[in-house]
């Protein structure tokens, strides 16, 4: 093997992709492909990130999530090439998959960041320059999510489902009781969906203008509250922030110092110590 190259989606070879998951799914076969050129001296083919995606557009989510802009990996295998090499050629290693999560590149934490925001198109990293001081980051996944009636395939460990509003609520009226921090909303929804949490005293809807310059500027909050998703995890990840998971949710765990709290907090239990003698 010579190549790595990290496999969104179908058709990736002509520079555009058919269809393939969210940002949050794909990073882990880049993150792959990235630590294993790393340990075996490979060269990594740029990713094919943009998409083509219809149903985003027929459920009229805000994000359409086609990702044409959001990165710029410097490309030194030409079109020609990176298309014999990814149908004809038999020295690409291909990653696909999300198995596993973060297990094979958890410990690579600094080179997988360090690269990832050398990637990204400088345009989305200027709109994250204005969140270096402390807040709390609130992370609410919505589009295609379904909805849990009673909440037990959320408790039972089931993805794909929508955190509910009610628990975003519990947690941030009980993180007021300790701390003024401003407390910035992140959403793939639109703000008149989530007004039950604007409107609470010191609560913003933060919209950056990407996925990815949301993802980051969550990983610098003080405190994440997440929805349960892959692009929270990386969020926390990336981060390194304590996280807060609604229970049945936290999938792994992704902090790399015991002094960074990560665990599943519900309605009737209160904020950990240590995170609020951090605040």
């Amino acid at each position: 093997m010579k190549y790595t190259f990290a496999s969104l989606g179908k058709m990736e070879s002509t520079g555009i992709r058919i269809g393939g998951a969210g940002l949050g799914n794909i990073l882990f076969p880049w993150a792959k492909a990235l630590v294993y050129s790393k340990q075996y001296n490979l060269k990594q083919i740029p990713t094919t990130w943009r998409a083509i995606k219809f149903g985003t557009f027929l459920r009229k989510e805000k994000d359409k999530r086609l990702y044409y802009n959001l990165f710029k990996e410097k490309n030194n295998i030409g079109f020609i090439k990176k298309f014999f090499l990814l149908n004809f050629s038999n020295k690409v290693k291909f990653f696909n998959s999300m198995d596993n999560l973060f297990d094979d590149f958890k410990f690579e934490h600094k080179y997988v960041k360090y690269k990832l925001l050398n990637i990204i198109n400088p345009i989305h990293l200027s709109q994250i320059n204005n969140f270096n001081h402390k807040f709390i980051g609130v992370h609410i996944r919505r589009g295609d999510f379904l909805i849990s009636q009673d909440e037990s395939e959320l408790r039972n460990g089931l993805w794909n489902y929508r955190v509910p509003t009610k628990w975003y609520l519990s947690l941030i009226k009980k993180i007021k009781q300790h701390t003024n921090l401003p407390i910035y909303i992140f959403s793939d929804t639109y703000c008149k969906d989530l007004i039950d949490i604007i409107e609470l005293e010191n609560c913003k809807y933060i919209s950056t203008g990407s996925a990815i310059s949301d993802m980051i500027a969550l990983s610098k909050s003080k405190l994440l509250l997440t929805s349960g998703s892959t692009f929270s995890m990386w969020s926390s990840f990336l981060g390194q922030n304590h996280t807060i998971w609604f229970p049945g949710q936290m999938r792994q765990t992704l902090m790399l110092s015991k002094n960074i709290y990560e665990g599943e907090v519900d309605y009737n239990e209160n904020i950990p110590s240590l995170i609020l003698n951090s605040l």
